[in-house]
């Protein structure tokens, strides 16, 4: 019996699959469109001289003597596609802090657009920011005064389809791959030139180069290679963390690279003359 490809059921079939998973995008999409980041945009002491024992200086606010005062500085963005209402607040927006951290005052100090009503409100354990209604882009700066411990802040909110607020210490330097990127190439160009060099120094009465010439570039490249190397290293650390433990396995790699590099270089370029003496002695 001969069996035929229909396909009609096959275009069916694909349709009725598509049916299924738009609404299941469509339903992920509607989620993803409410959204709400916090930036940690600077903290700094406000006391710097409270460990130096030559410096009796001492802050107070309001009259109130203040123990390692810390003035730290917030944004908050809508960074969603959706509005948040007021009737979507479950709770408001809450910041708090580590042990020992007491919050001494906090106002708004910036928003765009202008003039949205934002009510602050500050105890010695907590923060509070009321429901108001966060439109798509827009933006709130907020600052705090602390007193205690060394700050640790965290932020959190019940608010209809955000599970979490998205919080970003912009104060520390969390690396940058175009930077690393940079670094990379620079520190394996150096390295590649600085082995280069190794294996053409040594055939000095044959080399293509100026000897002395060749003996400066080795030493620039390879202070260039090592600084480059620490770098690679520093940025991997801050991007990923743990890094630094492993400092010599990827200097141990880069270093290897460079001498594999290095030799074929030399090979290909032909950057080192034969000896007519050295080929008649090698037949």
């Amino acid at each position: 019996m001969k069996r035929s490809f229909d396909w009609k059921y096959l275009l069916a079939t694909a349709l009725a699959v598509v049916g299924l998973a738009i609404p299941v995008y469509l339903w992920q999409f509607d989620l993803q469109s409410h959204d709400l980041s916090a930036r940690l945009v600077s903290s700094s002491s406000l006391q710097p001289f409270a460990s130096a024992k030559i410096y009796d200086v001492k802050v107070t606010l309001n009259g109130v003597q203040l123990a390692n005062p810390h003035f730290t500085s917030f944004e908050l963005i809508n960074s969603g596609s959706k509005p948040i209402l007021n009737s979507d607040f479950e709770s408001p927006i809450e910041l708090s802090g580590n042990n020992g951290l007491e919050f001494v005052s906090a106002r708004v100090d910036y928003t765009d657009p202008k003039e949205i009503p934002v009510k602050i409100s500050v105890d010695s354990k907590h923060v509070s920011i009321s429901p108001f209604l966060f439109n798509p882009k827009d933006k709130v700066v907020f600052s705090v005064i602390t007193s205690g411990a060394n700050p640790v802040i965290s932020i959190r909110a019940r608010i209809a389809g955000i599970r979490e607020i998205t919080f970003v210490d912009a104060s520390v330097d969390r690396g940058s791959p175009t930077r690393l990127a940079t670094y990379f190439i620079l520190g394996l160009s150096a390295l590649a030139a600085y082995f280069s060099y190794i294996l053409i120094i040594p055939k000095r009465r044959s080399i293509l180069l100026d000897w002395r010439f060749a003996l400066a570039s080795t030493v620039g490249c390879g202070l260039g290679g090592i600084l480059a190397m620490g770098k690679v290293v520093e940025d991997l650390d801050r991007m990923f963390g743990g890094v630094s433990g492993y400092a010599a396995w990827i200097s141990g790699g880069l270093v290897a690279f460079g001498v594999g590099a290095g030799d074929v270089i030399v090979r290909k370029l032909r950057l080192i003359k034969v000896d007519k003496g050295d080929d008649d002695g090698s037949t």
